[in-house]
């Protein structure tokens, strides 16, 4: 497994049943270090401009490209998406096979969609598992795997939450770019070096 030092107090708030080849983030900066590193691009969704209700939403594109869903349909209200119904998973679903990193904002809302706190369980579409403890609207939760691509992450409830939905205020995912975007990537990067010298 690769280790990264900053990563390290993780495990005091996130408890994993498998690792595998799964690095965990509880910082968003960090999170976006690890993407660096990994010569991952990144591609940040708010949810501000969603509203209503619908069997799925969408974003996205190409190797970016997502969908939210529930059992019984999704909510889009005060910069989040969330489940209709309290007991639902809320699953988001990738549909390139290059994403290899995912973090955001999940936490729980009620039905006003305002902030409430809980245990969340955060599953990869390889079947590595997470329990998360969610204190604040800002806590962060990221992943960028060295092994197989991510191609859905769930959100749902663990314990005792009351009557709260699953949500996310933010959505990051960090995707090999396409050959012709890489070379674009490479080439900014001669020409930020050469403007240093």
């Amino acid at each position: 497994m690769r280790t990264f030092p900053f990563v390290a107090t993780v495990s005091a708030f996130i408890c994993a049943t498998s690792f595998a080849s799964v690095l965990v983030f509880d910082n968003e900066a960090v999170f976006n270090a690890g993407l660096a590193d990994s010569s991952l691009a990144k591609y940040e969704q708010t949810f501000d401009s969603y509203s209503g209700s619908a069997p799925a939403f969408s974003g996205g594109s190409g190797n970016y490209s997502w969908s939210a869903s529930s059992p019984s349909g999704v909510l889009g209200q005060v910069g989040v998406i969330q489940t209709m119904v309290a007991t639902d998973t809320l699953k988001f679903d990738f549909s390139s096979s290059n994403v290899y990193g995912v973090g955001g904002l999940f936490h729980y809302v009620d039905a006003a969609g305002a902030f409430k706190s809980g245990l969340m369980k955060i599953k990869l579409s390889d079947g590595t598992t997470f329990i998360r403890s969610i204190s604040s609207q800002t806590t962060f939760s990221g992943f960028i795997t060295t092994g197989s691509s991510i191609t859905s992450l769930e959100l749902s409830h663990i314990g005792t939450t009351g009557i709260t939905y699953s949500a996310a205020e933010l959505l990051t995912i960090g995707f090999v770019p396409t050959p012709g975007a890489l070379a674009l990537l490479g080439l900014a990067g001669l020409v930020s070096r050469r403007r240093r010298a």
